[in-house]
């Protein structure tokens, strides 16, 4: 039982990695994803890993699973129906929001969804006060009178959310229990368990969230569970969350919000291993795959975070890596607006039918044609020779649909679709950048997903970045780091205090503690193997934001507000540009992380025995044309091999461009290093 598997499902193609933990071989393969379905795509990448390998379901001692299905689940909308309980008043909470717009000067922009019609929320007498005191007792009646209407309404669950219950939990719960005592079968929520913190809109929406996409989550497990258990696997699986770790398929339907960002947060772990593998401290990551690309950063050899995202232009509060988004993938349509201008994104072909040159019916120009008419992939070994791309119908359709309509021809309009597709990439990276006080030239890009190595060297260029580095397998980098990342349980709370308190703080840092021994032992860890790390989220009194500093270890006293103090001050200093160290400061949330490492991923470096070198073709370049450019099996690249651009390695699931007047090289590691 030495092996172990990493499936990443996409939004076009199902990656799988199985590592041999004795002989620290690994294997890739590579299935269509099976929309709306996943699940199917999952065990058939199971299928194929394991016919391939001849692996038996009792061998294998790691099994772990990056998905979107939630996250779909919200951008299509389809969720089940909801009801809301709320305080009387707060009726319109989800359709007000917080009053932000997502254009400040467009008064015609469609306000985000609200996943509750206003018939299903209901308000009921009962007021806690911004210091947990019962101001109005709850009015059991009235609860028990609308309990009984939601019910006429055949709605799948409750999610109850009453003002300040972070701080007093007793209202929402005395709803909760009223609903079991009406509804014996009716799932509910509360606030206070999903997401006990501050501001009244974003615990109420992270709480509608959970439920929207809470059984569907359960349902996607349960399938693959059954799948799994028909194999004869006999290790549960493991899910990825969005803080980067990973959990039980138990924990991840009852906390189903973490798994957004799911698949990318697995490609952020293996970024940050991967760059320290290579001695760089400070990397961005940019995961491109079928459908999108996702961009992430690494900061003194530390994943950036967050505890806020975004899905479908809604906040979700929870803790995360912090990645960005952008709808440009190798299977991003290719589009002339109304007003005549290209565009790349954000809609995708997808799985099905796929890019033109796939031959599954794809009628629409993507990225990944727009590659394949530059030569700059294989037309006869895609996919290691699995898919033979349809070039002739490609070049009709793309003359037919963007050529013509810009008056280009064939090459120079499969390049200006790379150039609209590199400028979002650019874009994207300046956010995780620029925007934050970065100077994206001190990082190193590390380039992943099927389509990431093509353009990548482009997209640094742009943002005057000297160093691309390209990882082993990039096409499955993501599903490698589903073997990697570690056990990882978070746990937070409001702060029940007007002012920074070293008494208070350590008080309730220990109830947070105690909650998060038990979800460890709920996956069969103590407290005592895990590394645990202490937050608080601080800001200037009265200020609206706040910024979250570590808790020095050891028992909290006045020296070590002092520092949390200092923490702040100097976060507040380089991201905002000022400090105001005579302003008083207040602490919004306590937070705690335990985290538990996995066995080490200790591959061996396998070479291919044929010659690196595979000839030559041409390949369209910017401001060059058609030039001669030697072709490589990156696989038959030894550590310490140079190649000089133009290039292009080739290898199963990906491929990389070495342009013109840079080098590549391949590292001790087998990643090969771009210098431009």
């Amino acid at each position: 039982m030495s092996y172990r598997i990493g499936v990443d499902t996409g939004g076009t193609f199902t990656d799988v990695v199985v590592y041999d933990a004795e002989s620290g071989e690994v294997r890739i393969t590579k299935t269509p994803s099976t929309p709306p379905d996943f699940d199917r795509g999952v065990l058939n990448g199971i299928d194929k890993i394991t016919d391939q390998t001849d692996l038996l379901g009792s061998d294998l001692s790691f099994l772990s699973h990056g998905t979107t299905v939630g996250t779909n689940a919200v951008l299509e909308n389809e969720i089940p129906d909801l009801g809301l309980i709320t305080n009387e008043g707060l009726r319109d909470v989800l359709e007000i929001g917080d009053q932000t717009r997502p254009e400040l000067y467009n008064l015609q922009t469609d306000k985000p969804p609200h996943l509750v019609p206003r018939y299903l929320r209901k308000e009921v007498p009962g007021r806690i006060d911004s210091q947990g005191n019962v101001v109005d007792e709850l009015d059991e009646d009235t609860v028990e009178a609308v309990v009984d209407d939601l019910l006429k309404e055949d709605i799948d669950s409750i999610v109850v959310s009453m003002l300040f219950s972070y701080l007093n939990t007793s209202q929402e719960e005395r709803v909760g229990e009223i609903i079991e005592k009406r509804a014996p079968k009716m799932d509910y929520a509360l606030s206070s368990d999903v997401h006990p913190e501050i501001r009244e809109y974003n615990r109420t929406i992270t709480t509608v969230l959970n439920e929207a996409i809470k059984s569907t989550v359960q349902d996607y497990f349960s399938r693959l569970d059954d799948g799994i258990e028909e194999r004869g696997i006999g290790v549960p699986l493991n899910v990825m969350h969005s803080g980067g770790g990973i959990f039980s398929t138990s924990q991840a339907t009852d906390r189903a919000i973490r798994t957004v960002l799911s698949g990318p947060a697995a490609g952020a772990v293996a970024t940050k291993s991967v760059s320290e593998q290579e001695g760089y401290d400070d990397a961005i990551g940019m995961d491109m795959g079928g459908t999108s690309a996702d961009v992430s950063l690494v900061r003194d050899r530390e994943l950036v975070r967050s505890t806020e995202g975004e899905i479908n232009n809604l906040p979700v509060k929870t803790p995360m890596i912090d990645i960005n988004t952008v709808g440009a993938g190798g299977g991003s349509i290719a589009w002339i607006d109304e007003g005549g201008a290209l565009r790349v994104g954000p809609k995708s072909a997808g799985a099905d039918p796929g890019p033109i040159c796939y031959g599954g019916g794809g009628e629409q120009p993507t990225l990944t044609d727009a590659n394949l008419l530059l030569g700059r992939l294989n037309p006869e070994s895609f996919l290691d020779g699995e898919m033979e791309l349809a070039v002739q119908h490609t070049r009709d359709i793309f003359e037919e649909k963007i050529g013509e309509p810009l008056g280009q021809t064939i090459e120079e309009a499969a390049l200006s679709v790379i150039k609209v597709a590199n400028a979002s990439l650019a874009r994207e990276i300046r956010r995780v950048t620029v925007e934050r006080g970065n100077d994206p030239a001190d990082f190193v890009l590390v380039s992943f997903g099927g389509a990431g190595p093509l353009q990548a060297p482009a997209a640094a260029a742009e943002m005057d970045m000297e160093t691309v580095v390209v990882p082993r397998n990039p096409g499955v980098f993501s599903a490698r780091g589903l073997l990697i990342a570690d056990i990882r349980v978070d746990e937070s709370h409001a702060y029940r205090s007007e002012s920074l308190n070293a008494d208070e703080i350590q008080t309730q840092l220990d109830e947070l503690e105690s909650d998060l021994a038990d979800r460890l032992d709920e996956q069969g860890f103590g407290l005592d193997e895990a590394r645990v790390n202490r937050s608080v989220d601080v800001r200037y009194k009265g200020q609206a934001y706040e910024l979250t500093v570590s808790v020095p270890d050891g028992g909290v006293d006045e020296a070590t507000l002092d520092t949390i103090a200092e923490a702040f001050h100097e976060k507040h200093a380089r991201l905002y540009g000022h400090a105001m160290r005579n302003e008083p400061l207040e602490a919004v949330t306590l937070r705690v992380d335990g985290s538990v490492s996995t066995a080490p991923l200790e591959d061996v470096l396998a070479r291919s025995d044929q010659d690196a070198y595979q000839g030559e073709r041409d390949v369209y370049f910017a401001d060059l044309g058609y030039v001669s450019t030697e072709i490589y099996d990156r696989n038959a690249l030894g550590p310490g091999e140079t190649v000089t651009g133009p290039a292009v390695l080739e290898e199963n699931g990906s491929t990389s461009i070495i342009p013109p007047e840079t080098m590549a090289e391949i590292s001790e590691s087998g990643s090969v290093i771009i210098t431009l």
